[in-house]
């Protein structure tokens, strides 16, 4: 009989060991990293931002198109290329819209621009993506494709340029109170209404001044009679 006892308690004591032993196994098992599952971290990664630095774009002037190509990874990026588009409505006038960069080390940038130029006004314009093909892996040579943002555009004619400067210039005279067409309107209306009163008032007393010279006349005339 005790010897029974001391069977099952010893049982009883390796069962608690084991249900005690496995949690602890599996909470080391959660600290180990897989190597796979993080085998991107160790590669190059290219931001590509595309942007036009003028304020304005007017038909018939040339824009500016400003590239920054940046090494965010961890690992220099090899064979780098860029290519880039243009819009049905602008043309090339400098620069190149293709380039081989060859090397970016990390946290570095590579500037490229060109210049354009918009042959059609008064129209919405978007800049295509550029894009850029490099090697992110020096040891797979595995080629990695980036592309910028589009970016959107307002194209002004010459003439909406000019009609632009003259509501800034207008906005200033004003004190700020007239920005737009609709508001220079407003401010011809009222200056209208208070041309209209003005010179009626004035019309109106000139009249009456008119009015008491005559009298004022006519009673001379009478005197001299009687002397």
């Amino acid at each position: 009989m005790m010897r029974g006892q001391i069977s099952w308690g010893f049982l009883a004591l390796l069962l608690t060991t084991s249900l005690l032993i496995l949690p602890i196994r599996a909470n080391d098992d959660e600290g180990v990293i897989d190597d796979d599952e993080y085998a991107d971290v160790q590669r190059a990664h290219l931001v590509v931002r595309k942007f036009v630095k003028e304020e304005l774009v007017v038909q018939g002037k040339n824009v500016t198109v400003e590239i920054d190509i940046y090494n965010s990874g961890v690992s220099t990026a090899d064979a780098v290329k860029f290519q880039d588009t243009l819009p049905a409505e602008a043309s090339l006038v400098e620069g190149s819209l293709g380039l081989d960069v060859g090397k970016v080390t990390v946290g570095s940038h590579v500037k490229h621009s060109y210049v354009i130029v918009f042959n059609t006004g008064s129209v919405q314009v978007t800049l295509p993506t550029a894009l850029v093909t490099y090697v992110s892996d020096a040891d797979t040579n595995e080629r990695t494709e980036g592309s910028s943002t589009a970016m959107p555009l307002y194209v002004m004619t010459p003439i909406q340029q000019l009609q632009r400067y003259a509501l800034q210039a207008g906005a200033y005279a004003s004190l700020g109170f007239a920005r737009s067409p609709s508001d220079w309107r407003n401010l011809a209306i009222i200056i209208g209404v208070v041309g209209s009163l003005l010179g009626g008032n004035w019309v109106v007393k000139k009249v009456k001044a008119s009015n008491v010279n005559r009298k004022r006349a006519a009673a001379l005339r009478e005197l001299e009679k009687s002397d």
